[in-house]
């Protein structure tokens, strides 16, 4: 049984560094303290994170304190994302100069409900993704899912295959009575029907648990949580 126990344990120890991998540790706080970032950086590399997830002004910091391979992702416009793209794109510029090695974007949304405004969207969605391939870096596109119905997810996910993202992200986990962990996974398998195998989904927003992971897995390619899943 000894043996069992262990073999079982080990398995369990190589599926949860799987999952690690793909995990994008996110700390949304706007007054954190280094030493608050320090301890942040090393959470996140003794689990093996694939990235963590910050504001843009914390990014130099976390740059000094990560030691081994674990990346930094910026969250640009954070959490509106009404900004015009100049604002954006020098929000962008200066983390990368910083360390930042991708962006989560979060994009005007909203005008996706208003079909006289999909061409201010869909330039937003291009140009932002134009600079940041430029600059050598992946972009995740920033929605919230849990504000759009089916045919607004369809709408700004054949804009984001025009538009050639790497990713699109499913929230900021600030939208005010957000939808439950499986309404968004109907959604993110909806999107994932649509988007072709190079654009990625990174689901974030109410991951808790180790099961949930196991829901998302060949769905979602990056998860974003604030919490270590349990």
């Amino acid at each position: 049984m000894i043996i069992y126990k262990k073999i079982y344990e080990y398995l369990e120890s190589k599926e949860r560094e799987q999952y690690n991998k793909i995990i994008d540790y996110t700390k949304i706080s706007d007054s954190l303290t280094n030493d608050q970032i320090k301890d942040f950086c090393k959470e996140a590399e003794d689990n093996n994170f694939y990235s963590i997830c910050i504001l843009p002004k914390y990014v130099a910091s976390a740059d000094s304190f990560l030691n081994n391979n674990t990346k930094i992702s910026a969250l640009i416009d954070f959490p509106k994302g009404t900004s015009d793209v100049k604002s954006k794109i020098d929000e962008i510029d200066e983390t990368i100069v910083n360390g930042a090695n991708e962006v989560d974007v979060v994009i005007n949304y909203k005008l996706i409900k208003k079909t006289e405004e999909h061409d201010t969207l869909q330039n937003e969605i291009r140009e932002l993704t134009e600079y940041c391939h430029r600059e050598g870096i992946n972009i995740k596109v920033i929605i919230e899912i849990g504000a759009l119905n089916y045919q607004n997810l369809e709408s700004i996910c054949k804009m984001c295959i025009d538009g050639n993202v790497d990713y699109i992200m499913t929230s900021t986990g600030k939208l005010p009575n957000d939808d439950s962990f499986e309404k968004k996974l109907d959604k993110v398998k909806f999107m994932r029907k649509i988007l072709p195998d190079e654009i990625k989904i990174k689901f974030s927003g109410g991951i808790r648990k180790i099961e949930q992971l196991k829901e998302i897995r060949g769905i979602a390619d990056r998860v974003g949580t604030s919490i270590i899943p349990q």
